[in-house]
């Protein structure tokens, strides 16, 4: 297990709460990186990212599409944890192709589906085997969230998985979650977002 210690500003915290530091942990399984396809990620951002991660053992989780997810895959393709990586297609031609950049791949979905019901079963498949997300939600032109951004955030909530949001704003206070802003691994600056203990 993989413990997070999120120092709580005063405005987060709840009433007649002493502790500094909110605190909870993750099995190193594997982390999921997703977000907008309008959106790419500097890559010293990715492989610094990557870098963290692997060096608490975790394995990575990626998905077919342009923006964030190809941003990561072009990380992991050059990094030394490669072999740690799954690329989850929706469609077979992005198996075997300049998409997967060379990464194992394999589609994740029954065949002859709808390309909308095989991207979102693609993402529902990738959000139950992680054990955390990493979510890069904005459209860079209007700072609003996708429909595929979207589903990873609902998705994590509904299987009690951590998400850290890579947002301008925090996402929708919940009595089912705790929202945190806080960096992830001095790296990037966003909200932790993790299901409240039942």
């Amino acid at each position: 297990m993989v413990t997070f210690s999120v120092p709580i500003k005063e405005q987060e915290c709840e009433p007649n709460e002493k502790e500094e530091y909110f605190r909870f942990s993750v099995p190193e399984k594997s982390v999921l990186f997703a977000g907008s396809r309008y959106l790419e990620v500097p890559q010293r951002t990715c492989r610094d990212l990557v870098q963290q991660f692997a060096n608490h053992g975790f394995s990575f989780l990626v998905g077919c599409a342009d923006g964030v997810d190809r941003s990561f895959r072009r990380a992991l393709a050059s990094s030394p944890y490669k072999d740690r990586c799954f690329v989850a297609c929706a469609f077979p031609n992005r198996v075997n192709s300049p998409y997967s950049y060379g990464l194992f791949a394999s589609v994740v979905v029954p065949k002859n589906l709808t390309p909308k019901a095989a991207l979102h079963r693609r993402t529902i498949w990738m959000v139950k085997r992680c054990s955390m997300a990493v979510l890069f939600p904005e459209n860079p032109l209007n700072q609003s969230w996708g429909k595929g951004s979207s589903l990873v955030f609902r998705a994590s909530r509904y299987n009690l998985k951590p998400v850290f949001v890579v947002s301008s704003r925090p996402p929708k206070s919940s009595i089912h979650y705790r929202v945190l802003s806080s960096s992830l691994f001095g790296v990037v600056e966003g909200y932790w977002v993790v299901p409240q203990p039942f």
